[in-house]
């Protein structure tokens, strides 16, 4: 981010310079590791008479939603000269101010966490997965100041350090920040991990830092296989960014204790799941890929709407559809050109998204645009009320990824050697490489030169984007050799719906969906479905039995419980509509070389061999 984030390029030189100026450095430490709690404390010196408010953030960069991590810090303390104790009060719920401040400062507390992924706090005996918003607090009005920070780890530990964060003394184990956003964008693990590295030809070193069961061999195995992500995004965009050190970092935990999470950083990312490495490489692929390409798509072409990024509130952005949603669909497309996933499965999970995007009801009321800004309520955000999301919502990043699709094979269709690559590595060159941020209006203009047709940018972002009409997604497929067509033609169904089984009844745990059968019968989430055409409902194969014995339109009975009162209605059962691609040779239509020769040059990989 343009005056945000810089690149470290002459560190000694930074670092004289920044450290000529007032520092602020802190200390971490983890005696009560077991119990997943950490002690900070941040000096301050040269400080002016009068307060300082020190803050923990409420939102964590690659996020959109507040978090509060202020929930989880206690025992906060404030000392100036000779150790003495400073009034210190809490005026909001995520920040303190401190009075009687002269010339020093120092402040200390306790964090707790115990949720390790990419966005939170996670601590244990045997490691800390350290997202700086989590953990540190930060002072008002200092945001511009050099930064140390220093593990107080004992030299018998087996923790090791990883973190973008540069070394400034290896000693001290003791790091450097240019400023508070850089700091804050920069995660950090601690334990035992296991690290490899791999070069790319114009020199840049990517560390893989991995916290998890596996053999040497598969460590190896996955390593191959990001690099060979890594050439193929790189090709797309024809270069890498210049990292810091000309070195990029992930940051991979795996295994009992993790989340499932991946956060983009500027130049490392923290990706983490539940399961072990071993045995789950092709799984856990998909996130490495999808975070590394955020390296040039949100962390370099990043959204006006995110700058500068204000730790104290939710930031809102209207181009999540592009910045999350054309990165999905990067980062699936580039494991299949990378041959790590075959190419018949690749389609068969576009299918599945497709199906998502088209039979829920929730793009009827919203734009890719409106649905990137609802991102404060849906990303990783926390509420105890129920919502109507099942009907009203649809994922920005799924439905950025299939409008990146419609856009890609509408660009191979109608123009000669013109791909959506060709406009993400024009977005690279204009807003990239130059740090100058973007808006959905600079996304259509940029279509309209890379394609030479203004008429076409326009019409796509009036009935997409800023629209909320499907693309042609049938007629698209068609011209590279595939039919879309019902799964289960003349099949009646209920809809989707999820359903939990007891015995003889059926609870449902999902909102029906707004058209189905039983969303027009009134079967709300949480109604005990006792019986359907007088059958009771034990299970999905009883239920696609009943089912299965009518025909379409066929009206059936159902009795059902709403919050304990017993009701009856009847319902008439409508086609399955769900879709799947199929490659015309399967219904022994001729492919004609054109489509053959499309979907080569879609899915093919552009890895100069």
């Amino acid at each position: 981010m343009k005056n945000v984030f810089f690149v470290l390029v002459l560190l000694f030189t930074i670092f004289t310079t920044a450290f000529s100026q007032d520092t602020i450095s802190y200390t971490l430490r983890f005696p009560n590791a077991v119990h997943h709690e950490a002690q900070v404390s941040i000096e301050l010196s040269n400080l002016s008479s009068g307060q300082l408010t020190a803050t923990m953030s409420s939102s964590s960069p690659g996020r959109y939603a507040v978090h509060n991590f202020a929930k989880n810090v206690y025992s906060v303390k404030a000392f100036g000269k000779d150790s003495s104790s400073l009034p210190i009060q809490k005026i909001t719920p995520s920040s303190w101010k401190i009075s009687e401040v002269s010339g020093v400062a120092q402040l200390s507390y306790t964090v707790y966490g115990n949720h390790a992924d990419g966005t939170y706090l996670g601590i244990d005996a045997d490691f800390a997965n350290l997202n700086m918003p989590a953990t540190l607090m930060w002072i008002e009005g200092m945001d511009d100041f050099p930064v140390k920070v220093k593990f107080d780890i004992p030299d018998s530990s087996s923790w090791k350090i990883a973190t973008q964060l540069p070394l400034l003394d290896s000693a001290s184990k003791t790091y450097f920040a240019p400023n508070l956003q850089y700091l804050m964008d920069s995660p950090c693990i601690l334990s035992d991990f296991t690290m490899k590295e791999f070069r790319i030809d114009d020199g840049t070193t990517i560390r893989m830092v991995l916290m998890t069961e596996a053999t040497d061999d598969e460590m190896e195995h996955f390593i191959q296989m990001t690099k060979a992500t890594v050439m193929e995004q790189k090709a797309v965009f024809g270069e890498l960014p210049g990292f810091n050190d000309s070195t990029y970092t992930f940051l991979c935990s795996y295994g009992s204790g993790f989340y499932g999470d991946g956060m983009e950083h500027r130049n490392s990312t923290m990706v983490t799941s539940g399961n072990i490495l071993s045995g789950n490489e092709e799984r856990l692929i998909g996130t490495v890929s999808h975070e590394f390409f955020h390296v040039w798509n949100m962390e370099r072409i990043r959204p006006a709407s995110l700058e500068p990024f204000d730790f104290t509130k939710v930031n809102m952005s209207g181009e999540l559809w592009f910045g999350e949603g054309f990165t999905s669909y990067y980062g699936d497309l580039a494991l299949c050109r990378a041959g790590i996933t075959p190419k018949e499965k690749y389609i068969s999970s576009l299918s599945g998204k497709i199906n998502y995007l088209e039979n829920a009801p929730g793009w009827t009321y919203k734009s890719p645009i409106e649905m990137s800004k609802m991102a404060a309520f849906t990303d990783a955000a926390t509420s105890i009320d129920e919502n109507n999301y099942t009907n009203t919502f649809i994922s920005y990043y799924v439905y950025g990824e299939l409008m990146a699709l419609a856009l890609d094979l509408s660009l191979r269709a109608e123009f000669k050697e013109v791909t959506l690559d060709d406009l993400m590595k024009a977005m690279w060159n204009k807003y990239g490489k130059t740090e100058i941020s973007y808006t959905n209006d600079n996304i259509q203009t940029t279509l309209a030169e890379v394609c030479g047709d203004g008429k076409f940018a326009k019409d796509f972002f009036t009935n997409h984007i800023y629209g909320n009409q499907l693309p042609d997604f049938e007629s698209l497929f068609d011209k590279i050799g595939y039919k879309m067509i019902l799964k289960r033609p003349g099949k009646p169904s209920l809809g989707f719906v999820r359903l939990k089984f007891n015995g003889d009844t059926a609870t449902v745990q999902s909102q029906p969906l707004v058209g189905a059968s039983l969303y027009e019968a009134g079967v709300s989430q949480g109604d005990l479905i006792l019986s359907i055409d007088d059958q009771p409902v034990t299970s999905y194969p009883e239920l696609n039995f009943i089912i299965g014995t009518r025909k379409i339109n066929d009206e059936v009975s159902i009795s059902f419980s709403h919050r304990g009162n017993l009701r009856k209605s009847s319902m008439t059962l409508k086609e399955d509509n769900q879709l799947v691609l199929v490659p015309k040779e399967k219904f022994s239509i001729r492919t004609i070389p054109e489509e053959t020769s499309r979907k080569e040059a879609w899915l093919k990989s552009k890895v100069d061999k």
